[in-house]
């Protein structure tokens, strides 16, 4: 009888079971901005192969595993905005993440920014 009122109670609407919630994984990285302003070889394409534009992100190596990211993964930096992971850093780098922009005098502007919370999306 008891089962009986509480499954009456669910379908009427009385008593609610929890609702999922969505899984944030996170990691805090001190971020700086590159740029790229000719040259030859392989500067400006990304470690997956894309050319480089405004948006990407390079992430350190620890970070790249700690967030399980993936080329093309979409990344939240608080207060900066959602870039997209393309490119990773140096195998000595820990902890960081380095943004892309059109110009050396823009990406000097930028600065470093320190513990800034690196967010995967889903």
């Amino acid at each position: 009888m008891k089962r009986l009122a509480i499954f009456c109670l669910l379908m009427l609407g009385v008593l609610s079971l929890p609702k999922p919630t969505m899984c944030v994984t996170m990691s805090i990285v001190t971020v700086t901005a590159y740029s790229y302003n000719g040259g030859s070889g392989r500067h400006g394409l990304t470690a997956s192969g894309r050319k480089v534009k405004e948006g990407m992100v390079a992430v350190s190596r620890d970070v790249e595993r700690a967030l399980n990211l993936g080329f093309g993964d979409k990344v939240l930096l608080h207060g900066l905005g959602v870039y997209e992971f393309q490119d990773r850093m140096a195998q000595r780098m820990s902890k960081k993440a380095d943004v892309f922009m059109n110009s050396d005098g823009k990406a000097r502007r930028f600065g470093v920014k320190r513990h800034v919370v690196l967010v995967k999306l889903a």
